[in-house]
C-alpha cells in the first residue's frame, strides 16, 4: 500500500466498494436504495448549522458581557456594603444620596463639593452620626419629632418688629413659603433635611455635654504666628531665612494668612492645651518617653514649621504657662476640638471592637465620585442661606464638615 496510514481510518476506495455491495445486497433482498443526497446541499447544510451556533454562542456571549457589564457599573455598587455600627448598616447608594444632600445645601450657599476628599470623610460622618445616635440615650441625649419642628421654625419661620402685630395663620403661610423655597433650591426632600435637623440638634446636644467638663480656667501660653496656606506660593524655608534678620511681627503681618483667632500682625493671644492639638508639644511640651519626648518652646523661641490639613504655621512663644480664663473664641475652638475627638475616640474604639466597620477602596471611592459628579452644582453666584445651627461653639453648619 502505497500509503500505509489510510489504514486507520479506512481508503476512500474502500469506502466506495462498500457502499455498491451494500446497495447490491438490498437489491437481491428486494429493498428500494435509500435516496442519495447531493454533497453539496449536504455541505451546505452542515454549515449553516455551524454558522447558526456560532452566532447563538456570540450572541450570548456579547449578552453575557453586557449584563455583567451592567451588573457590575448599576447594579452592584449602590447595594456594596459601605459601613455599619452595630447591626445598622450604610450602601455605597445610601453614601451617594447623603453626599447629593451635602451637594444640595452647598449649591444653596454657593459652595461646590470637593469630590478629591468628600466620598470618604461623608462616610465617617455617616458613621459618626450613626455612633452618635446609638450612644444618645448613654449621654442623656433625646432628639424627638418635636424638637426638629422648633428648629426647622427657628430657622424659617419670619419674626416680627418689635411692636408689630402679626397674625398666627400669616405667619404660617410665610413659614410654609420659605421652607418650601429653600427646599426646591437645595433639591432636598422634607424628610432628607430633618435628618440633617436631627444630626445637627444632636451634635449640638453632645458639645453641650462635653462643654460640662471643661475648666474656665486653665494653663494657657501667649502666642503670636505666621500662617501660610499649603496651597501659598511662598516657601515656609524662605520665611525662616527671613526671620534670621528680620522682625517676626513685621514678616507676619506682610505674609500671614488671614484667620478668625488673629489680628493683622499674627497675635493669637493666650491658648489652652487642646485648642490647636497639633501644636501642644511645641506649647506645652511632651514628657513621653523616646523620640516624642520634647520641651517646651521658652518665650521668644520660634518653633519649627507645623503642619495642618490647611496650613502650615511658624509659632513664637510669648510667655511661659499661666493660668487664666478662656477667650470665647479660643473656648469655642477648644470645645469644638473635643466634639472632634470624641468622634475620633469612639470610631477607633468601635473599629477595634468590631462593633464598627467600612468597606472602601480605590473603585468604590471613583464609582462614587462618577455618580455625585453627574449632579454637581455648575453656578457661579452663592444665594444666601440661613444659619442652620446658629451659636453651636465650633461646629459648622453645614452638614459633614469639621470645626
Amino acid at each position: 500500500m502505497p500509503f500505509p496510514w489510510l489504514g486507520r481510518f479506512g481508503s476512500a476506495n474502500r469506502g466506495r466498494g462498500g457502499r455498491r455491495r451494500n446497495r447490491r445486497a438490498q437489491a437481491s433482498r428486494g429493498e428500494s436504495p435509500a435516496p442519495q443526497e447531493d454533497s453539496h446541499v449536504t455541505i451546505d447544510r452542515r454549515q449553516r448549522k455551524v454558522g447558526f451556533g456560532i452566532g447563538a454562542v456570540l450572541i450570548l456571549l456579547v449578552a453575557g458581557v453586557a449584563g455583567f457589564g451592567y451588573y457590575q457599573e448599576f447594579y452592584k455598587p449602590p447595594r456594596v456594603w459601605a459601613g455599619s455600627v452595630n447591626t445598622v448598616e450604610f450602601s455605597m447608594g445610601d453614601l451617594v444620596k447623603r453626599i447629593r444632600v451635602l451637594q444640595g445645601v452647598n449649591r444653596y450657599q454657593g459652595g461646590q463639593v470637593n469630590l478629591s476628599t468628600v466620598p470618604f470623610e461623608y462616610l465617617q460622618n455617616l458613621i459618626h452620626a450613626e455612633i452618635l445616635r446609638q450612644q444618645s440615650p448613654i449621654l442623656g441625649i433625646s432628639i424627638d419629632s418635636e424638637d426638629i419642628e422648633t428648629d426647622l421654625r427657628r430657622q424659617f419661620l419670619p419674626t416680627a418688629d418689635a411692636g408689630q402685630e402679626t397674625d398666627p395663620g400669616q405667619l404660617e403661610r410665610e413659614f410654609r413659603d420659605v421652607y418650601g423655597s429653600y427646599l426646591t433650591a437645595t433639591g432636598l426632600s422634607d424628610a432628607e433635611f430633618r435628618v440633617i435637623v436631627e444630626e445637627q440638634l444632636a451634635k449640638r446636644a453632645l458639645a453641650f455635654v462635653i462643654s460640662q467638663d471643661i475648666e474656665e480656667r486653665q494653663q494657657q501660653v501667649e502666642i503670636q504666628w505666621i500662617q501660610l496656606s499649603l496651597e501659598s506660593n511662598i516657601l515656609i524655608g524662605d520665611v525662616i531665612k527671613r526671620l534670621e534678620n528680620e522682625d517676626f511681627t513685621r514678616v507676619a503681618q506682610e505674609l500671614t494668612s488671614p484667620s478668625q483667632y488673629t489680628d493683622s500682625v499674627g497675635y493669637v493671644g493666650w491658648v489652652p492645651k487642646g485648642a490647636f492639638p497639633e501644636m501642644d508639644d511645641v506649647l506645652f511640651g511632651n514628657d513621653s518617653v523616646g523620640p516624642d519626648a520634647r520641651e517646651r518652646l521658652m518665650p521668644g523661641e520660634v518653633s519649627e514649621p507645623i503642619f495642618t490639613i490647611d496650613n502650615q504655621y511658624l509659632v513664637k512663644v510669648l510667655s511661659l504657662p499661666e493660668e487664666r480664663n478662656l477667650t470665647n473664641a479660643v473656648g469655642n475652638k477648644l470645645l469644638g476640638e473635643l466634639v472632634a475627638k470624641w468622634e475620633d475616640d469612639t470610631l477607633f474604639k468601635g473599629t477595634k471592637q468590631g462593633t464598627v466597620r467600612m468597606n472602601f477602596n480605590n473603585r468604590l471611592y471613583e464609582w462614587v465620585a462618577d455618580q455625585v459628579f453627574v449632579t454637581a452644582p455648575r453656578i457661579d453666584r452663592p444665594t444666601p442661606v440661613p444659619n442652620l445651627i446658629p451659636g453651636v461653639p465650633g461646629i459648622s453648619s453645614v452638614p459633614g464638615a469639621r470645626p
